[in-house]
């Protein structure tokens, strides 16, 4: 930590001491990634590895959590620099590689934007003995969907993945808004939030919803 008091408003939430020991893994470093990183790491100060294997170009600027300057920087490397001068709480490890299922953490975190990786997180994870939680984001430009999966709840979730092929894919110049990528960062770490908050208390105080869904025009929004 650089600063001692960057926690003042918070260091005493129920989350935040022991969540120092956790690892957690997150796949993705663009939309959704460098977004909920920004959330994660002035939050809950555990040790994160992000893998990604993109570097950062012009049109991520405008909706991902890059400067001008970044541009060309391996995503990972970028939004390690960003988070460390926002004044992160957190330690991050970068990778700059794509998935694999030597990676899988405990808890892990997917930022993608394809059906495939999806596939292979979840397939890998899942045969985890020490498996705890995954939180899937799955993100437009004027909706998002996170997914939560915890130990036992693997055949729920497999009901929505599916196929790449199976959508219509967007137009490339509406693919993705940044008030969209930052809904769905602070989403995935209030998630994050209350599973820690219930795991350190021993008790389901706090909900861990299965799905959030929020669609921006008509103002929509689901849990489950």
């Amino acid at each position: 930590m650089q600063n001692k008091h960057y926690n003042d408003r918070f260091k005493d939430a129920p989350w935040y001491e022991s969540s120092s020991k956790e690892n957690i893994l997150v796949i993705g470093a663009g939309g959704i990634g460098s977004n909920a990183l920004y959330c994660l790491s002035k939050t809950v100060p555990a040790n994160y590895i992000i893998t990604d294997f993109d570097k950062v170009e012009e049109y991520n600027i405008g909706t991902q959590f890059f400067t001008v300057n970044q541009k060309g920087f391996y995503k990972t490397e970028a939004v390690r620099d960003s988070m460390m001068a926002f004044g992160s709480l957190a330690n991050i490890t970068t990778l700059y590689k794509p998935f694999d299922n030597t990676m899988l953490m405990p808890i892990t975190i997917t930022g993608l934007d394809n059906m495939k990786t999806r596939k292979e997180v979840f397939e890998a994870w899942k045969t985890q003995d020490n498996r705890e939680l995954l939180i899937d984001g799955r993100l437009s430009a004027n909706f998002y969907e996170v997914y939560v999966v915890q130990k036992g709840q693997e055949e729920e979730y497999e009901k929505t993945l599916f196929n790449d092929d199976e959508i219509e894919d967007a137009p490339c110049t509406f693919k993705q808004t940044a008030y969209m990528a930052m809904m769905i960062g602070a989403r995935i770490t209030q998630i994050l939030v209350n599973y820690l908050t219930n795991k350190y208390q021993n008790e389901d105080a706090l909900i861990v919803p299965k799905m959030v869904k929020e669609y921006s025009e008509p103002f929509y929004f689901e849990v489950l």
